[in-house]
């Protein structure tokens, strides 16, 4: 982030401490319980803001050389990114065109073509069929109809998007509506791929995204953890047409203002900067370093957490890679025995029928318009 921004910012933060209240909605709003435990609420999200619409799948830099892939699920499909020869990426449902077996798992890289664990059919890395095992047996069954079947596939400021509904072009500018400018001065195509480790809850999916739109549980909840690493009241908030983003401020901050001169002060070192890309993914910059957060979600009452850090450089010591380790470990120490364990006691109360609906303050701005960004696009 530029420094002019990060003054702008910080400025901001200031005018909160000296008396001015900090961001927050216009009104506090109500959300019904069955926002989260509707089945058929449920089947409407995957098929409107999943499938028809353009959902992150990951970071350029997590497949930056050709063959190297990504896979992932959006809305119930499988679906696989593959790095070109040329530098472009290919997208397809991650099943083999035979028995539907998923022709990629995971993440890697070195691949020169793509060949099923099951029956090895053999595709170019452009997902066209280039050979069969026995292929007498299948003499009558042409092979041009046989590719792996498309998916559409953008990339750009580092981010890829893909659309499993569509073929049409994907405009990630259109899908993040300004706030791309302030998301390219990261240089996030620049970064490395660490780690990405998931797990899966018995919660909505969206509680996940809920979890990160606001600081007002830190005193509380992390009261044995990160709470006092906090400046828990001084958010800074701001929309992006249906996206948005927050700064939370740390303790060190104090330090920071205190001992240097206007000029020389930095925020990106002091605050967990959260940029939320719709349906279901937080793009963070905490400290020193990227984190991204996917919600997948597999049932109403059953979502895939997926975490991945990203390194400004490649680690080359055990000494960096055990500090990027630790990073990780901290950040899911937290989030698996705090957070999470408390959407899921949340998503028990909502689904015995007895909480009717969830009440989001006027001072949880960003959770306010997350939700309404989800019903307007719903709509």
């Amino acid at each position: 982030m530029r420094p002019e921004r990060q003054a702008a910012l910080l400025k901001r933060f200031m005018d909160f401490r000296g008396g001015t209240l900090p961001d927050h909605a216009e009104h506090s709003a109500r959300n019904p319980a069955s926002a989260y435990t509707d089945p058929e609420r449920f089947q409407r999200e995957l098929k409107r803001l999943f499938c028809e619409r353009p959902v992150p799948l990951g970071l350029s830099c997590e497949c930056r050389e050709a063959g190297s892939y990504l896979t992932g699920r959006i809305g119930g499909v499988p679906v696989a990114v593959v790095r070109q020869p040329d530098g472009s990426l290919r997208g397809f449902v991650n099943a083999c065109r035979h028995r539907g077996a998923p022709v990629l798992s995971g993440q890697g890289e070195g691949l020169r073509s793509i060949i099923c664990p099951y029956h090895a059919w053999n595709y170019r890395l452009d997902g066209t069929l280039r050979a069969r095992p026995l292929d007498w047996g299948f003499d009558d069954v042409d092979k041009e109809s046989c590719s792996l079947l498309p998916v559409a596939v953008a990339e750009k400021y580092g981010l890829i998007y893909a659309q499993v509904a569509s073929s049409a072009a994907i405009s990630i500018d259109d899908l993040l509506e300004g706030m791309q400018t302030e998301l390219a001065e990261y240089g996030l195509e620049g970064y490395t791929h660490f780690e990405t480790r998931s797990r899966e809850w018995d919660f909505n999916w969206k509680l996940v995204v809920d979890t990160f739109t606001e600081p007002y549980h830190i005193p509380a909840l992390h009261r044995r953890s990160i709470a006092k690493d906090y400046d828990f009241r001084n958010s800074i908030w701001d929309t992006y047409g249906l996206s948005q983003r927050t700064v939370n401020f740390r303790s060190s901050i104090d330090a920071e203002v205190s001992q240097k001169p206007e000029p020389e002060r930095r925020l990106l070192p002091h605050t967990t900067i959260e940029y939320y890309l719709l349906p279901n993914v937080v793009l963070t910059h905490q400290i020193d370093h990227v984190e991204l957060w996917r919600a997948i979600p597999i049932r109403v009452d059953r979502t895939l957490v997926s975490t991945s850090l990203y390194a400004p450089e490649a680690p080359q010591t055990d000494a960096a890679r055990g500090y990027w380790k630790k990073n990780l470990d901290v950040l899911l120490r937290i989030t698996e025995n705090e957070d999470f364990p408390m959407m899921a006691e949340i998503y028990r109360g909502l689904a015995s029928g007895a909480v009717k609906e969830l009440i989001y303050g006027k001072l949880e701005p960003a959770l306010v318009h997350y939700h309404r960004s989800l019903d307007r696009l719903l709509a």
